[in-house]
């Protein structure tokens, strides 16, 4: 809610006036958003740079690739500008597309449609790519129980400590059998092990 009223607030000169802020600072929160767009979809791992982004390869029915690229870095070894795709997502594009990074890995996720029903549900996908080959080491998407309904937001974040993640979202559904508005999923040891995450709704 906050990012969507910093993008009102740099629509419109009227709206930045009911917001109360100068011109000088409006300047600076949409640098400040820029950055933190830019940062969702870029990452480092072992010394070398990462993008992800979704791209569109089917238009009947529209199906999008979710394309990791190695992009670069001072220190890195490995070869630059090569890509994998590492999920291919059917009918809907996906949505909240990002990726974390740290010596241990990195973590892609993103809202997707979860089959090629069109009512099928929302999850969220998570995937462990290791860096170097740029293969999945592990999917652990968070669904809703079963014929309760959809994810529909998820923020995707690294643990300060470098081996686990963290997504939060909102969602119209059960999860773990509790009805909620938003979820929480830790995973506390993310690239070393399999443990499920601990699961939070609200």
């Amino acid at each position: 809610m906050n990012h969507f009223t910093r993008v009102v607030c740099l629509a419109s000169a009227f709206v930045v006036a009911a917001c109360g802020g100068p011109q000088d600072e409006q300047q600076e929160q949409g640098e400040s958003l820029a950055q933190q767009t830019a940062s969702l979809t870029t990452a480092t791992s072992q010394g070398c740079d990462y993008s992800v982004a979704s791209v569109q390869v089917t238009t009947a029915p529209p199906t999008y690739n979710i394309v990791v690229t190695r992009t670069g870095g001072a220190t890195c070894t490995l070869a630059t500008g090569v890509s994998q795709v590492i999920h291919t997502v059917p009918l809907d594009a996906p949505s909240h597309v990002a990726i974390v990074g740290s010596d241990q890995g990195l973590a892609v996720g993103l809202v997707m449609r979860n089959s090629w029903t069109g009512s099928s549900p929302k999850v969220y996908g998570l995937r462990h790519v290791n860096p170097t080959s740029l293969s999945t080491v592990r999917n652990a998407d968070i669904f809703c129980d079963y014929m309760t309904g959809s994810i529909s937001t998820g923020n995707l974040s690294l643990h300060s400590t470098g081996t686990g993640v963290s997504v939060s979202g909102s969602m119209a559904c059960k999860m773990n059998g509790r009805q909620g508005t938003f979820y929480s999923a830790s995973f506390a040891n993310f690239f070393t092990s399999t443990t499920p995450p601990t699961i939070t709704t609200f």
